[in-house]
Parts: structure tokens; C-alpha cells; sequence
């Protein structure tokens, strides 16, 4: 049992990466537009704002909660909602996990 548990961590560790590798490739497309990530970002960028340390400000939990229904966290938010399915969300808050700033 002891290892099954383990052996399951290393095999999720170790796909994490290419998980927030897929987060990156579907923020290139759908939110880049809006927001920017060490300077780089789409024409509405100064809209959405810089996603540089979101990995420090927020847990997944959070994150996922924020992209479904962004007034759901924040009542002010400008951001709507975005519709992605499971393997999606789930991809692009990995790799907003790993923004963690300078």
C-alpha cells in the first residue's frame, strides 16, 4: 500500500511539469491576450494585468475557483468567465503555480 501511494506521488510529480507545459501552450492562446508574463503580454495586457507572481499569491484550489467564476473571488473582477474543460483548467493552473515572480 506504502508504495502504491508512492510510486502514484513520483509518477504525479513528475507529470506536473509537462501538465503546466500544457497550462503554458493554452495560455499563449486564450489568455495571453488580456494578461502578461515577464513583460510579454497581448494588446489588452495593462487590462488583465501581470501574472508574474501568481503562484505565490494563490493555491490551485483558488486559482481553479478564480478562472470558473472570477466574481466568485473577486466581486470587482473584470476578467470573465472561461469556459475550459477539466484537463484544461487543470493544466493552466499548474502552470500558473509555477509563476512565482523574480
Amino acid at each position: 500500500m506504502v508504495r502504491t501511494l508512492l510510486a502514484l506521488a513520483t509518477l504525479a510529480a513528475l507529470a506536473a511539469p509537462a501538465f503546466a507545459a500544457d497550462g503554458a501552450e493554452l495560455y499563449e492562446k486564450r489568455c495571453k491576450t488580456c494578461h502578461s508574463i515577464g513583460g510579454a503580454g497581448g494588446p489588452m495586457a495593462k487590462m488583465g494585468g501581470a501574472l508574474d507572481d501568481t503562484g505565490s499569491k494563490h493555491d490551485a484550489a483558488w486559482l481553479e475557483a478564480f478562472i470558473k467564476d472570477p466574481k466568485s473571488k473577486m466581486p470587482n473582477a473584470k476578467m470573465p468567465k472561461v469556459t475550459l474543460n477539466d484537463e484544461e483548467l487543470k493544466a493552466v493552473v499548474a502552470y500558473m503555480q509555477t509563476l512565482k515572480g523574480k
